[in-house]
């Protein structure tokens, strides 16, 4: 599944739009999710799911080349 959102997304929204993300991605039953967001640098997206996951330990941050994705832990796995 992958996540995507239209224009570019003004820095003052990236934190609530990624903590949006990560709550969407904790309602699925999906192991892992690629995220992609048209406008925003890989790095920028990195960098405010890296800030939104903070304290959850129930899903991790992963990168594969330019790809990024929410993967959730081990112990959250059925």
């Amino acid at each position: 599944m992958c996540v995507s959102a239209e224009s570019p997304v003004p820095v003052c929204r990236t934190q609530s739009l990624c903590a949006d993300i990560i709550a969407d991605f904790m309602a699925q039953e999906t192991e892992f999710m690629q995220v992609t967001i048209e406008g925003m640098k890989p790095a920028t997206l990195r960098a405010g799911l890296r800030r939104a996951l903070k304290g959850n330990e129930e899903v991790k941050l992963a990168q594969r080349g330019e790809e990024t994705f929410l993967v959730r832990t081990d112990s959250n796995r059925k």
